[in-house]
C-alpha cells in the first residue's frame, strides 16, 4: 500500500509540475517551455557526449515518424480484423480436432475395457 501511495505522489506531483509549467496550454507556451528546456540542458548533454564515445544516430524526422505510426497502426488494425474474420473458421477447425481427439482416445479405452470385461467373464 506504501508503494502505491508512493507512486501516486509521484505521478501527482509531476502532472502538477508539468500543468503549472504550462505544457498542456497553447502549443506557443509548449514550444518556449521546450527551447528553455534545451537551452538549460544542452550544457550537460555536450559534456555527457563528450564522455561516451558512441555516437547516437540521429532521430527520425516527423514526417518519417507521422507515417510509421500510421503503417504501423493500420497494420495492427489489418491484423485484429483479420482474425476477427478467420475466428469462425479457426473456432470449427479447433472443435472438429477436439472431436476427432476425443473419440479416438474414447475408441482406444473402448477395446481394452471389453477385454478385459470378457476375460473377466471366462
Amino acid at each position: 500500500m506504501l508503494k502505491f501511495g508512493v507512486k501516486s505522489a509521484i505521478l501527482g506531483s509531476a502532472v502538477y509540475y508539468t500543468i503549472e509549467k504550462g505544457v498542456w496550454k497553447d502549443s506557443a507556451t509548449t514550444a518556449a517551455l521546450y527551447e528553455d528546456l534545451e537551452k538549460g540542458a544542452s550544457p550537460y548533454v555536450g559534456e555527457l557526449k563528450k564522455q561516451i564515445p558512441y555516437e547516437l544516430p540521429p532521430l527520425p524526422s516527423n514526417d518519417r515518424v507521422s507515417y510509421l505510426f500510421k503503417y504501423y497502426w493500420n497494420s495492427g488494425v489489418k491484423a485484429t480484423f483479420r482474425f476477427l474474420v478467420d475466428l469462425p473458421t479457426h473456432v470449427s477447425d479447433l472443435t472438429n480436432k477436439t472431436i476427432d481427439l476425443v473419440s479416438s482416445t474414447l475408441e482406444s479405452v473402448e477395446p481394452t475395457s471389453t477385454s478385459q470385461t470378457e476375460e473377466k467373464t471366462k
